[in-house]
């Protein structure tokens, strides 16, 4: 059997989840291994969908490939010639029947051998006899630009029956409409794991991205693989505006280093492809209430909240605390982080339990970490370099592929 010249790529991560549908929210159906050999034949919202052995069809996230030239342009478009078109399981006119084409539909091609054509069907692999396909030039991604921006306005389809279109970006949201599969919305912007849609009558609201498939494409990102490439996380930099923190001797304030940390703790993680949020970007107010609840409304697979310890007397403590609230949902989260935080050069005094408001009233699993003593001599003298913040950012980002393993 001769492969139709479909794009192929190679999985360089040890195992990558395969999803039913094109978004992480989509179930497992498996994995594919190190060094297996993947035919691309879609590609939507920056998801391949794949062949599978044994003719399956899934969705693999295109970060996690090694591949930075994919696209599914190269799967040839065959239109069929004969009335109602026979679909097999398999290239065997004994085979069970998945269904028929009507003459003139368009079909993407898989794979080809004299007698039979592998086409991609309702999400899966059929089988047609060749002489009923006429070839094209014709290329089944010729009409999805790859170069689609994600300002331009594109359409969400609803994948799922009675998918609820409501007021907010939240489950609980009130609903201003349900919509039946195959209905369109217009794409206005997201928000977590949320889409902020147009309907045709102008009506304004959010559907589950879960839900959903998104037009147009994207290049494929390369980074390092693993299961954290999968995870959305937050960053939050404590303190900030008014609240300037705990100050040092040397009059640097706590709302400054949070801040820096953050953004070299954010730039670590994209490294390996996790979705990183900060709850601030810049010098801003920001309550607790905020920032806890930005956790919950984009569904935060781990939220960290950035502090530095101060003393009553200055030079009285030293030493990096990594604390939680609720050992069941966030104990896990405390001990693989602290186990990697134990390298650094300011002493570790571990993880503790701790009623603090961020942690108390998240709903994801979260932790607060006091990198340090501002207002010691010793930790100041780390705290203030820039080998110590690299040093947090790396360990922060190895506690967490540990977490996600």
């Amino acid at each position: 059997m001769a492969l139709a010249s479909a794009n192929a790529v190679v999985v360089q991560s040890d195992s990558v989840n395969v999803r039913i549908g094109p978004g992480l929210s989509y179930a497992n159906m498996g994995q594919v291994k190190k060094g297996d050999k993947l035919a691309i034949l879609d590609e939507k919202n920056k998801w391949y969908q794949v062949r599978l052995s044994g003719d399956k069809i899934g969705w693999v996230a295109s970060w996690l490939i090694d591949n930075t030239d994919v696209s599914s342009a190269t799967n040839k478009v065959g239109i069929v010639k004969v009335p109602n078109t026979t679909v097999f399981k398999n290239a065997d006119a004994g085979s069970n029947v998945l269904g028929t084409i009507e003459q003139s539909q368009k079909v993407t091609i898989m794979y080809q051998e004299q007698d039979w054509t592998q086409i991609l069907y309702n999400g899966t692999a059929g089988w047609v006899k060749s002489s009923f396909i006429q070839g094209t030039q014709e290329t089944s991604g010729s009409s999805n630009s790859s170069n689609t921006s994600d300002n331009d306005i594109k359409k969400v389809t609803v994948t799922q029956p009675n998918t609820k279109l409501r007021i907010e970006p939240d489950q609980n949201g009130r609903v201003v409409k349900t919509a039946k599969v195959g209905k369109q919305f217009d794409y206005l912007s997201k928000d977590g794991k949320w889409y902020k849609v147009r309907d045709s009558d102008g009506s304004v609201g959010y559907v589950a991205s879960w839900v959903v498939t998104i037009s147009g494409t994207k290049s494929a990102v390369k980074s390092a693989a693993t299961n954290i490439s999968e995870a959305t996380i937050v960053i939050d930099p404590g303190h900030g505006g008014n609240d300037s923190g705990a100050e040092s001797k040397k009059s640097t304030y706590e709302k400054n280093f949070t801040l820096a940390y953050a953004k070299a703790i954010k730039q670590e993680l994209e490294k390996t492809g996790a979705r990183v949020v900060l709850t601030r970007s810049g010098d801003d107010s920001k309550s607790l209430g905020e920032r806890a609840r930005l956790s919950s409304k984009i569904q935060a697979d781990a939220f960290i909240s950035l502090h530095f310890d101060s003393s009553a007397e200055d030079n009285a403590g030293s030493g990096v605390t990594t604390y939680y609230y609720n050992k069941d949902k966030d104990g896990s989260l405390a001990d693989d982080l602290n186990s990697q935080l134990k390298n650094l050069s300011i002493g570790n005094r571990g993880t503790a339990q701790k009623d603090l408001y961020v942690l108390h009233y998240n709903s994801q699993p979260s932790v607060l970490i006091e990198l340090g003593y501002i207002n010691s001599k010793s930790d100041y003298k780390y705290i203030n370099s820039a080998n110590y913040k690299a040093e947090v950012a790396k360990d922060v980002a190895n506690g967490l592929k540990e977490y996600f393993k």
